[in-house]
C-alpha cells in the first residue's frame, strides 16, 4: 500500500505541481483533507506549506499523533525541530528543470546577435540591490536590465503565473553574459534560484552577484562556470562590497567577441545538465521521496 499524503484544498505545495504529480503518484497516493475521514497513522503524512506552520490545523494534527511534513523545499533550510521540515537546497533546480521542460523551454536555441553587453533582471527592491545598480550606473546603457520602475522589453504582465519563469528568447540572444542578481548576498547558507538557474539553462555565460562561494556551489552541483572568460577568483572574496567591486571590474574588463569553442563546450554542459530529467528524477526520488518514505514508516 501506498504511503497517503494528504492536503489541504487551499493551500500551496509542491505536491500539487501539474508537472510533478506523475512522479509523485508512483510513490504516494496523494489525496485531499476531509476533516469527517478518521486516517490511520502508519504511512499516512500530512503535508503542510511552510507557511502554515503555526496555524491550528498543524499542532491538532501533531498532538493528535499525526505525521505532519512541512513543505520547505522552495526556502532556506531553518533549524526548526518542532515538525519534520521537508527540505534540500538542489530541489529549486530539480522544480525548475521539469517545470521549464513541461513549458517546452528546454527547446530554446540560442541565435546570438551580441547587441548588447548583459543582461540583468531585477525585480524586487532593497538596499542591497540599489547599491548593485549604483555601482553599475555607468553601464547600464549597455544591457537590457529591470529595476524599480525600469522594466524588460517585451515582457509578460507581472499577474501572469509565468512573469518571474518567463523567457523570451532576445534577452539571451541579444546579450553576451548574464550579470545574476541572487536573492541572497550574505547568508551562510548557499541558495541558488532560478535567477542563476536561467543562464545555466539558456546558454549564457554569468558574473554572480550572489553569495560567497557561490559558484563553487554550482561546481557540487554538477554545473561549469566561465573562468576562461571572467577572473572568478570573485566567488572567494568573503566580504560582500569586495565581491561587488571585483564583479563590476570583470564587467569593465569585459571584451566583446563570439563564444569560442571552450565556452560553447561549457554552455551545452550546462543546458544539457540542468534539464536531464532521468538525472534529475533520480535526484528527486533520492533526496526528497526516499526519505519522506522512511520517515512515514517510523
Amino acid at each position: 500500500m501506498k504511503t497517503k499524503i494528504i492536503l489541504r484544498p487551499t493551500e500551496s505545495t509542491s505536491f500539487k505541481a501539474n508537472f510533478l504529480q506523475s512522479l509523485w503518484s508512483k510513490y504516494f497516493d496523494i489525496v485531499y483533507y476531509d476533516p469527517d475521514i478518521i486516517y490511520h497513522k502508519s504511512n499516512t503524512l500530512f503535508m503542510v506549506w511552510w507557511q502554515h506552520v503555526d496555524d491550528d490545523y498543524c499542532r491538532r494534527l501533531r498532538d493528535q499523533g499525526y505525521k505532519v511534513v512541512i513543505d520547505n523545499l522552495w526556502e532556506v533550510p531553518n533549524s526548526r525541530t518542532d515538525y519534520y521540515w521537508l527540505e534540500h537546497r538542489n530541489y529549486r533546480w530539480y522544480e525548475e528543470s521539469l517545470w521549464w521542460r513541461d513549458w517546452g523551454y528546454n527547446q530554446y536555441t540560442p541565435h546570438k546577435q551580441y547587441s548588447k553587453l548583459s543582461f540583468m533582471p531585477i525585480s524586487r527592491v532593497n538596499d542591497t540591490r540599489d547599491q548593485i545598480v549604483s555601482k553599475l550606473n555607468s553601464v547600464l546603457d549597455n544591457f537590457i536590465w529591470s529595476y524599480r520602475d525600469k522594466k524588460l522589453p517585451n515582457d509578460i504582465d507581472p499577474t501572469d503565473n509565468r512573469y518571474y519563469r518567463f523567457l523570451n528568447p532576445d534577452w539571451y540572444d541579444n546579450t553576451y553574459f548574464s550579470t545574476v542578481v541572487e536573492t541572497f548576498q550574505y547568508d551562510e547558507c548557499i541558495w541558488v534560484t532560478e535567477k542563476t538557474l536561467k543562464a545555466l539553462a539558456y546558454y549564457h555565460p554569468f558574473l554572480l552577484i550572489g553569495q560567497h562561494h557561490s559558484l563553487k556551489r554550482l561546481k557540487q552541483m554538477g554545473f561549469e562556470t566561465y573562468d576562461n572568460i571572467f577572473d572568478e577568483s570573485y566567488d572567494d572574496i568573503v566580504d560582500f562590497d569586495q565581491r561587488l567591486d571585483a564583479v563590476v571590474k570583470n564587467i569593465n574588463n569585459f571584451v566583446p567577441m563570439q563564444y569560442d569553442s571552450e565556452t560553447q563546450r561549457r554552455l551545452q554542459h550546462n543546458h544539457d545538465h540542468f534539464f536531464n530529467q532521468v538525472l534529475v528524477e533520480s535526484l528527486i526520488v533520492t533526496d526528497i521521496i526516499e526519505p519522506l518514505l522512511e520517515y512515514a514508516s517510523t
